[in-house]
């Protein structure tokens, strides 16, 4: 017997240097969710903030407080927060939303905006020159950046299940909301510019949430 006990254990090393995940856990333990929720609060406000100021910084559009415009922009932003009270609220017993819920919103919030868009917008004569696409997509891409980076701080390692899927939903929802600020300084109703210009922070958003949700969502 004692010459077996003193035969070398060839997994020692593993118990001595856990694995990559398992240590990167242990490392960065997760948030409460009393902390978690106010960490999230602060950064939809946060990126409310930025979103509101940069739109005032590429100047409101004049017909911003007629209904016509006023109204959509109001709908869209509620919707905005609602989704993503639905994706982050916790349901009974604390378990996260259901994976077919998730999966409906993020499926829904780019469907809806396109169909939206049909509905709202026709395609200008003459077309809209191309410096004017340019200038709306950098402009959206330069609003969307602080929402995006700050869900993607704040949602890391949260999700007990599909965390692409959620990141999906999230980000996508965050595009949505971008798009308010988008339509606040931008009057162009063109069809193809709505749908390409102002819906790339909702493609961005879902595409890169699913992708930070896959890579480092899952708790």
């Amino acid at each position: 017997m004692s010459k077996i006990d003193d035969i070398p254990d060839p997994a020692a090393h593993l118990a001595a240097r856990p694995p990559p995940a398992l240590a990167e856990a242990l490392a960065e333990p997760s948030l409460t969710r009393p902390a978690r929720e106010r960490l999230a609060l602060g950064a939809t406000l946060a990126g409310l903030a930025w979103v509101l100021l940069f739109s005032w910084g590429e100047g409101l559009r004049d017909d911003l407080g007629s209904p016509r415009v006023l109204v959509p922009l109001a709908v869209v932003a509620v919707l905005s927060g609602l989704g993503l009270l639905l994706a982050l609220r916790p349901r009974a017993r604390g378990l996260p939303a259901s994976v077919r819920a998730i999966q409906a919103l993020a499926v829904a919030v780019p469907v809806g905006f396109l169909a939206a868009a049909v509905v709202r917008s026709r395609v200008a004569d003459p077309p809209v020159p191309l410096d004017l696409h340019l200038r709306c997509i950098a402009s959206a891409l330069c609003t969307a950046l602080v929402p995006f980076a700050l869900a993607a701080l704040v949602l890391r390692r949260s999700f007990l299940s599909a965390p692409a899927w959620r990141g999906a939903a999230i980000g996508s929802l965050c595009g949505l909301g971008v798009v308010v600020g988008l339509e606040a300084h931008c009057a162009l109703d063109d069809l193809l510019h709505v749908a390409f210009a102002h819906g790339l922070p909702i493609a961005a958003g879902a595409l890169l949430g699913a992708s930070a949700g896959a890579l480092r969502g899952r708790a």
